[in-house]
């Protein structure tokens, strides 16, 4: 089986005493990045052993890279027709040349074996695999231009890809665009995987690519059979060079993280919408005591020293010794 090594997109969530790897599923508008990158903890716990160890904060932790499994073997049956989540019936007859809108179904497809029919990207996918594949959108808006310049014979995005009078025009101009389902919870990962493998002609390698992603997530679940404590934990997304903070909370796709890795997410414990302005009053009151942000964010206010000047962040458990 083949494989290529990219940043972790599966998201480290203290659990009890350790780290449990837990499929990313945060993929909330604001949070795209944080599905690409790894993501750092302020709790020194281990990503090697489920072993307790004696907590001694802040310490920083990161993901390791992974290995992205290449299950599928480039090769589609075609044509497909599939009802995209907009309801849209789409047909696809050729798969020589795909646009990605989202980077969790670039790591699809690219696991169906289809890397080298990716011909586009929009701006918030960052696998290292694709660096050099053009750009067709700024920010989460796509450039219906920008995609028909590149001849594609299948766009593959989300709920979420836009606007949609770009959507609109590109269908009207007769380019096959299908949109997945969203992944708020670890039950929305295998309909997103399905519906892109019948997309593709590849159904049977879907099978496989599903299998092999329940079996990681059940045997990162069995891993919390002795856990006993359940941390509190907020997901902070931090973006410094924006000044954007906010705190994860109800249905963020960060919850269920926490949630299926035996924590409790605070931002919902207090009844946050997703992704509330990070605020001093907000985190104190959170009284977390585990942060969990993404490394590229953490860089982007400097470290934890940045992190650590953020409103609050000083005051609460997670920062203290």
């Amino acid at each position: 089986m083949a494989m290529v090594t990219r940043n972790a997109t599966l998201a480290l969530v203290a659990s009890s005493l350790f780290i449990v790897p837990i499929s990313a599923c945060t993929t909330n508008s604001a949070t795209t990045e944080t599905t690409s990158q790894s993501v750092s903890s302020t709790a020194a716990l281990s990503t090697e052993s489920s072993t307790a160890f004696e907590l001694t904060r802040p310490v920083l932790i990161s993901a390791e890279d992974f290995d992205l499994p290449i299950i599928g073997d480039g090769k589609s049956t075609l044509p497909a027709k599939v009802t995209s989540a907009d309801n849209i019936e789409v047909t696809i007859t050729d798969s020589s040349r795909i646009i990605v809108l989202n980077e969790a179904i670039a790591e699809i497809v690219i696991s169906l074996g289809f890397a080298d029919n990716i011909i586009g990207r929009d701006a918030t996918t960052t696998l290292a695999a694709l660096e050099s594949i053009p750009k067709v959108s700024s920010g989460h808006d796509i450039s219906a231009e920008s995609v028909l310049e590149l001849r594609p014979t299948l766009v593959i995005g989300d709920t979420r890809s836009g606007p949609p009078e770009a959507i609109q025009q590109l269908r009207g101009a007769g380019v096959p665009i299908v949109l997945a389902p969203e992944v708020w919870q670890l039950s929305d990962i295998a309909p997103r995987i399905k519906l892109i493998a019948d997309v593709l002609g590849a159904a049977t390698f879907g099978k496989k690519l599903l299998d092999t992603t329940q079996i990681d997530i059940n045997d990162a679940l069995n891993t919390l059979d002795s856990a006993t404590a359940s941390p509190r934990v907020a997901f902070i997304y931090v973006r410094g060079t924006a000044s954007v903070f906010l705190l994860g909370g109800k249905e963020s796709g960060a919850d269920e993280m926490i949630r299926s890795a035996g924590g409790i997410d605070v931002g919902t414990d207090l009844n946050l919408a997703a992704f509330t302005p990070l605020t001093s009053e907000a985190i104190v009151n959170a009284n977390p005591g585990i942060i969990v942000v993404t490394t590229r964010g953490l860089a982007s206010v400097g470290g934890i020293d940045g992190l650590l000047e953020l409103p609050g962040i000083a005051q609460i458990p997670a920062a203290k010794s």
